[in-house]
């Protein structure tokens, strides 16, 4: 049974994920597969932003050679200095991505607590 949605990376990814399950006990299952979940999902992100990255510098460039006779020189050079702040950047800084370390046991509890809390002061209001 064949899913048009499911794409050979996701295929690699279940596989990478069950491997890794099958040689972890139990209590450590959720922790790797969130694990696993952000790896594939900081790898999607960069793929597709490689792949934005360099559709937008062809089409830069194909616009240039077609405008460039037709514009200004001024306009020309701002035109140029776009391009080239954007061929300075990676894909991976163009995503602005940040890694924040996960939080522990007793920050998310502490979270939730606190958003108990406010949500009752609300609703007692």
């Amino acid at each position: 049974m064949g899913d048009g949605s499911v794409w050979e990376i996701d295929r690699l990814a279940a596989a990478e994920l069950l491997a890794l399950l099958r040689v972890a006990p139990e209590a450590d299952w959720a922790i790797l597969a969130a694990k696993a979940f952000s790896k594939s999902r900081l790898q999607s992100y960069e793929w597709a932003a490689r792949r934005v990255h360099e559709s937008v510098i062809k089409t830069l460039e194909a616009e240039s050679i077609e405008t460039f006779d037709r514009k200004e020189p001024v306009w020309t050079d701002g035109f140029r200095h776009a391009e080239e702040c954007l061929m300075a950047k990676s894909p991976s800084e163009l995503l602005e991505v940040v890694v924040r370390p996960s939080r522990s046991k007793g920050q998310v509890l502490r979270s939730l607590l606190r958003t108990a809390k406010r949500e009752a002061t609300i609703s007692t209001s």
